[in-house]
């Protein structure tokens, strides 16, 4: 079964006229790139701004428009399905990516609900950026077409990088132009063409500011210990030990301690109540937040 996979999201915000467009990082399931020694490579994928949300060719809408459509689509789904026992509502909505042979993320259509495949623009929308805003953290827009040999009409307008809002509409202005003329479509994305390295970038905007930390020296430190020794770490497989008397996992206090054993237990994990809480007398300097 061929279905689409969403791996991303950046909206574009147009001040001049309280409009956003929807750009996702998506791409299909069965095509992938080229790999090495004989392998396949990862599955394909590209920034889009017509693929998954393209009413009447009409690249960006107001927020609530898009709100409103995406609804819309939910009904026509569910009124599709109308005939069919199995399809409820509730599991249309519930198992809406099936339906729309859609994953957002990992997984299986199955598991992409309509709350969450929605939450793609809702969220999408909140976190748009504007086209200067995107110029400065290293990526730009890009109007471009795609037609091969004799089914490429020509005169298309030459393909820049967009830096301003104002540069944007007057790109923009040609294409549809060019477009009016030979009814083909142009596509709007991304540049840098590698998305890992746009994606990079785009996350700077969200990057929290690490918090300042000071070095605070003990002469003692806290550790959970077991019948093999000290708790070092846990793993998908059990945990690791330390047959040291001083090795392990530290703690600055016995209540920091005693929270960390009681999460283990809560998250069930293996042995997790066999584990005591153990004061080391050895100095030991700890980074604590200011």
């Amino acid at each position: 079964m061929s279905y689409d996979i969403i791996y991303g999201k950046q909206f574009v915000k147009l001040r001049r006229t309280g409009e956003v467009i929807p750009i996702l990082l998506a791409g299909s399931n069965n095509c992938y790139e080229i790999g090495t020694h004989g392998r396949n490579g990862r599955r394909t994928r590209s920034w889009d701004s017509m693929r998954y949300y393209n009413r009447k060719c009409k690249i960006s809408e107001k927020p609530a428009v898009i709100l409103k459509n995406l609804d819309a689509e939910l009904n026509r789904i569910i009124r599709r399905h109308r005939g069919d026992k199995e399809a409820k509502p509730a599991d249309i909505r519930n198992r809406f990516g099936y339906y729309a042979s859609i994953v957002v993320g990992s997984g299986h259509c199955g598991g992409t609900s309509w709350s969450k495949y929605r939450s793609q623009f809702v969220n999408g929308i909140n976190g748009a950026l504007t086209i200067e805003e995107l110029h400065n953290l290293g990526v730009n827009l890009y109007i471009y077409t795609s037609c091969y040999g004799d089914d490429c009409p020509g005169g298309e307008p030459a393909t820049v990088l967009l830096g301003t809002e104002r540069q944007y509409f007057e790109e923009l202005k040609k294409w549809r132009e060019w477009q009016g003329n030979n009814g083909r479509l142009f596509y709007l994305s991304f540049r840098p063409h590698d998305t890992d390295t746009v994606l990079r970038r785009l996350r700077q905007t969200r990057r929290r500011e690490p918090k300042p930390k000071t070095q605070v020296q003990q002469d003692h430190c806290f550790v959970l210990s077991g019948d093999n020794g000290n708790l070092v770490k846990y793993t998908s497989r059990g945990f690791r030990y330390s047959f040291s008397n001083t090795g392990g996992k530290k703690f600055r206090t016995e209540d920091e301690a005693e929270k960390y054993r009681k999460r283990l237990i809560t998250l069930g994990r293996y042995r997790a109540d066999t584990w005591k809480v153990k004061r080391v007398n050895m100095p030991y300097t700890f980074m604590v937040v200011s």
